[in-house]
């Protein structure tokens, strides 16, 4: 799956340089195999408690660049053109952060209470309602600089200054995290491979 995302980046018009950023070292012979660099992750980093910022933070300290891009590798349906759509409008709208979320128009609960329909009044139709938005960590894009700042002055920066929620492809946004979404994923990747194309039939 790491293999998908440095395809993608290296694909990527506006990626200059490609890291891979983990704390095990059989990843720096991956980086060798692929052409793109290897940033060896600290061991106190790689803790299952260790977050986004604590790692990107780490990161921005040591590698000079203006924006960072993650593509996240248990997303591994991401395409060039993904990176480069979301890359262009994080520039067009002049944010500091994009957080890549996939949009659900289901009516949606949170602690028992309805948040985008009113459970008091006839059901509302699925397509009229606000959809709701999961954040996917997809492709995220960071202001170097404004992140670094934040994150010295209040210990957090995922969320910093002027940032977007991108809606992402939801097949593209596919997130791996069980066997089940490794199969879909496979599954996705073996029919597109295939170009399996289907004529429909209609019926009268």
């Amino acid at each position: 799956m790491v293999g998908y995302a440095i395809e993608a980046c290296k694909g990527s018009k506006y990626i200059s340089e490609t890291y891979i950023n983990s704390e095990a070292d059989i990843m720096k012979k991956l980086c060798d195999d692929y052409g793109v660099q290897f940033y060896k992750r600290k061991d106190e980093l790689a803790e299952d408690h260790i977050v986004q910022d604590q790692f990107n933070y780490d990161f921005l300290l040591n590698i000079d660049t203006e924006n960072l891009v993650m593509v996240n590798p248990v997303s591994p349906l991401v395409l060039p053109e993904d990176i480069d759509s979301a890359i262009k409008y994080y520039e067009d709208n002049q944010l500091d952060c994009l957080i890549s979320v996939r949009e659900e128009k289901l009516q949606s609960f949170l602690d028992g209470k309805p948040i985008n329909f009113n459970d008091q009044a006839l059901l509302p139709m699925t397509q009229n309602l606000k959809p709701v938005q999961l954040c996917a960590w997809t492709v995220c894009i960071w202001n170097a600089k404004k992140f670094i700042e934040h994150y010295e002055q209040h210990g957090y920066a995922v969320f910093v200054g002027n940032y977007g929620l991108y809606p992402f492809d939801p097949v593209r946004s596919i997130k791996v995290s069980t066997e089940e979404d490794f199969k879909l994923a496979e599954l996705y990747l073996s029919a597109k491979s295939a170009n399996a194309e289907v004529t429909p039939e209609y019926y009268e």
